[in-house]
């Protein structure tokens, strides 16, 4: 048996490094109300409001601030992916493996950023931004698990492909991909922002400062060997 999924964060780590961390501080900061963001984020975190609550007040100064397609599509051209991406991202469907980009951002800008590559990918698991007629921002899906929890989709999507976590490997770069681990698969930090990368229990390997998609190559082809 070799790997047959590959799970990739996003912010960070398919994508070049901002300094910006993700999609949705790219927003709050457009709009000037980063301060909103941080008080509410943290509400959710807290278990103070859940997810619906969160999103209904995230919509409402949204809507305030006149958020639309366009402005997404401003933050997503100011989004790059890591060099050879397209390259890499075909080679690996060609070989039959599954990619799936598993990621807190937004899936908008996401498709948007991957273009003609979108075609490689076997899923886009992320939460997306809907809009009323006019353009402007009106609603945001919920995923059916808890986004701060990576290892619950992981373990989900284990379960649904059937495969051994052997199979699977993993790449993230922040707080929330560190509990994937638990899942089993091999865990690999990119461009570390925000996570514990020296924790060797967390993160199998680490690549501190990768610009291209074929840095990964090495790590994929490591685990086909351990499998």
């Amino acid at each position: 048996m070799k790997t047959k999924l590959i799970i990739f964060d996003f912010d960070g780590t398919l994508s070049k490094p901002n300094k910006l961390p993700n999609s949705w501080t790219r927003i709050w900061a457009k709009i000037d109300r980063k301060e909103d963001d941080d008080r509410l984020y943290g509400q959710y975190i807290r278990g103070e409001i859940d997810y619906n609550e969160w999103a209904i007040e995230v919509l409402k100064i949204y809507r305030e601030a006149g958020v639309n397609r366009k402005l997404l599509e401003e933050i997503a051209k100011d989004t790059l992916l890591l060099d050879d991406s397209d390259e890499v991202l075909k080679s690996l469907y060609e070989k039959g493996i599954k990619t799936i980009i598993l990621s807190g951002g937004i899936k908008n800008i996401i498709n948007f950023v991957l273009g003609k590559s979108e075609k490689y990918i076997y899923k886009i698991e992320a939460q997306e931004i809907l809009f009323d007629s006019d353009g402007v921002v009106n609603g945001i899906t919920k995923l059916n698990h808890f986004i701060e929890d990576k290892s619950q989709y992981v373990s989900m999507i284990i379960d649904e492909l059937n495969l051994d976590p052997s199979e699977v490997v993993f790449f993230g770069n922040s707080e929330n991909d560190e509990t994937v681990y638990k899942t089993g698969v091999k865990t690999i930090c990119i461009n570390p922002q925000g996570a514990n990368y020296k924790d060797s229990t967390i993160w199998n390997k680490v690549i501190k400062n990768c610009k291209s998609l074929k840095e990964l190559l090495p790590f994929i082809e490591e685990n086909d060997k351990n499998i």
